[in-house]
């Protein structure tokens, strides 16, 4: 799960609502006074802002334009606010910086664009099913062999009834429609340990 995170430049009044209300929705909240201490944290530490809005007063608006995506900047223009709107915007906006990282993520020499479903390299696309991207996706993050009993449990989400051989089955049909279509065969590796995606 995406940790969300709010974030608060000099407005007062809604920091008081919000810290007020934080338990009833996910998100970590940081309330910033001064717009020098906000631009000195985006500058410093990106990973800080992933997942993030940043709600700001109308006057603080063009200062952070260029500091950070549009998607991630509410501007409050008045008060009072309704704060069943604020959050479904909050929402909103996190849902467009989701889907706009899901779009392309890379492996190796390939475009991943979990949205689409499509493994791409140069003009060639390939259409692959949920359970395939979860496979790749998983294997890319794990930077080390999986045992099919391991993907089995994660990605298949079955017990150790079923058979092994289901798994194995799948993943081979995997390897081959990436071999067929970008003839690669080293994609996913199959060692004795496991299966692997070496970037």
């Amino acid at each position: 799960m995406l940790s969300h995170k709010l974030h608060i430049l000099n407005i007062p009044e809604l920091d008081k609502i919000i810290t007020e209300i934080k338990d009833y929705f996910n998100y970590e909240v940081n309330y910033f006074n001064k717009k020098k201490d906000l631009i000195k944290k985006i500058d410093e530490d990106k990973k800080f802002f992933k997942n993030s809005i940043i709600l700001i007063n109308h006057k603080d608006l063009l200062s952070l334009k260029n500091k950070t995506d549009d998607k991630q900047i509410y501007c409050i223009t008045k008060f009072p606010i309704k704060i069943s709107n604020l959050i479904d915007q909050i929402n909103a906006r996190l849902i467009q910086q989701n889907y706009s990282t899901q779009s392309n993520i890379n492996i190796k020499k390939y475009l991943l664009d979990i949205n689409s479903r499509i493994l791409k390299k140069t003009d060639k696309k390939l259409k692959l099913t949920e359970r395939e991207i979860d496979t790749i996706i998983f294997l890319k993050n794990k930077n080390k062999p999986v045992k099919v009993d391991v993907l089995q449990k994660e990605v298949w989400k079955y017990g150790t009834d079923l058979e092994t051989h289901t798994v194995e089955t799948h993943i081979y049909r995997l390897r081959k429609k990436i071999k067929d279509m970008f003839n690669d065969d080293t994609f996913i590796k199959s060692q004795k340990d496991g299966y692997i995606i070496n970037e």
